[in-house]
C-alpha cells in the first residue's frame, strides 16, 4: 500500500513528453539543462546508464522518496537491500546536487563502513565507468572513510567519542537506527544539519536584497525563499514497540497524516521480504529463519519488518525494559576515587 497526503500532492510534469516535443538545435547550456531534467525524471535509466545497475521498480520508488523528502525512514526486513538503496542514493544525490556533504554514521564503524564499501564496490564494477569519473580523491583511516565527489564528499564515521560533534553535513544517513538512542540522535546528530550548504550564497543574496529594498527597487515580501534541502535517512530493521525507533516511526507517520502543513517533508517505508520480487529472495535462508515458526518474534522483526510488543523468551522483553532503571535515574552506582 502506498499513501500520500493531500499536502504532498503536486502536479508532476511529464518531462519525457515535454522533451519529445523539442525540435531544432540546442546550445550547450540548453542541452545540459535538458539532459539533467531527463536523467532526474528517469532514475532507473540514469542509474543503469552511469553505474550499470538495473533497479527493480520498488527500488526506484524508494529512491524517489529518498531524494524528494527531508526526513526518510526505511524499515526493511533482512535481505531487502536497505544498504544497497542507501549506496545508490548517495551517488545520485551528489550527482544531481553539487557540493553535497553526506555523512554516513552508525553505532559502530563497521556499520557505517558497510554502506561506504558497498558504494565503493558499485563504483569499481564493470559498467560504472561514467560514475567513476564523478569521484575524486579517497582517504581511509581507522576511524573515518572519506570520498570526494562533484564538489562535495561522502564520509563514513562511527558514533563514538566527542570528536563527532565537529562534523557538518546537509545529508545524514543513519544505519541501524534502532541501536541509536534518542539522546544521540537529537543532541549529537541533528545539529549536523543546522548549517545550510550554501550559506555564503544565501548571505550574498540577502545583502543584495537589503540594498535593493533600501533603494526602493524591491519590496520586503519579494525576498527569495530558500528551499530546505537538509536530509536525514534512518535505516533499520524493526524493533520492539518500547524502543526509540518505534517512537520516531510513529512521530513521522503522525506528521505525514496530519493536515497541518510543515516546512519539512517526510517519507516512511516498511518492507517485508514477502513484498520482494521472487527472483530477489533466497528461499533456503527464509526457511532456515522460520525454524522457530513464522510467528516467532525475531522472525517478525528481522524478516517481516513488523514492530512487536515483546519477545518469546522466558523473560518478556517489554517487562524487562519496564523494570530497567533508565540512564541518569536513581538509584545508581557512584564511583569515587582517592585524591592523588
Amino acid at each position: 500500500m502506498i499513501y500520500c497526503p493531500d499536502k504532498y500532492l503536486r502536479e508532476v510534469k511529464d518531462v519525457n513528453a515535454e522533451l519529445s516535443q523539442l525540435k531544432g538545435f540546442l546550445n550547450d547550456k540548453e542541452a545540459k539543462i535538458t539532459l539533467t531534467k531527463f536523467l532526474r525524471s528517469n532514475l532507473g535509466f540514469t542509474t543503469e546508464l552511469i553505474s550499470g545497475i538495473k533497479l527493480a521498480p520498488y527500488q526506484e520508488i524508494h529512491l524517489k522518496g529518498l531524494l524528494n523528502r527531508n526526513f526518510r525512514m526505511c524499515v526493511f526486513g533482512r535481505g531487502c537491500g536497505k544498504s544497497f538503496i542507501a549506496s545508490v542514493f548517495c551517488f545520485l544525490q551528489c550527482v544531481f546536487e553539487p557540493n553535497t556533504k553526506i555523512l554516513i554514521a552508525g553505532p559502530t564503524f563497521r556499520t557505517a563502513r558497510f554502506i561506504f564499501n558497498n558504494l565503493e564496490k558499485i563504483v569499481n564494477s564493470k559498467g560504472a565507468e561514467l560514475l567513476q569519473q564523478a569521484f575524486g580523491s579517497k582517504s581511509k583511516r581507522n576511524d573515518q572513510y572519506e570520498w570526494s565527489i562533484n564538489g562535495g564528499s561522502i564520509v563514513a564515521i562511527p558514533l563514538n567519542g566527542e570528536k563527532i560533534r565537529g562534523f557538518r553535513a546537509n545529508v545524514l544517513v543513519l544505519d541501524e537506527f534502532l541501536l541509536l538512542s534518542e539522546d544521540i540522535v537529537k543532541t549529537v546528530l541533528m545539529p549536523f544539519l543546522v548549517a545550510p550548504q550554501n550559506m555564503k550564497e544565501r548571505m550574498e543574496i540577502r545583502e543584495m536584497e537589503d540594498t535593493l529594498i533600501r533603494e526602493g527597487a524591491m519590496k520586503e515580501e519579494d525576498r527569495m525563499v530558500f528551499e530546505n534541502n537538509s536530509k536525514m535517512i534512518a535505516l533499520s530493521s524493526a524493533s520492539y514497540t518500547f524502543e526509540n525507533l518505534y517512537k520516531t516511526y510513529n512521530e513521522w507517520i503522525e506528521k505525514i497524516y496530519s493536515k497541518e502543513a510543515t516546512e519539512a517533508s517526510y517519507f516512511v517505508s516498511q518492507l517485508s521480504y514477502e513484498a520482494l520480487p521472487l527472483e530477489m529472495i533466497d528461499k533456503t535462508i527464509i526457511e532456515e529463519a522460520q525454524n522457530g515458526g513464522s510467528s516467532h518474534s525475531s522472525f517478525l522483526r528481522e524478516y517481516c519488518a513488523r514492530f512487536i510488543d515483546g519477545s518469546d523468551s522466558y523473560f518478556n522483553a517489554k517487562k524487562m525494559e519496564d523494570c530497567t532503571i533508565k540512564n541518569g535515574e536513581s538509584p545508581h552506582t557512584l564511583m569515587k576515587g582517592q585524591p592523588n
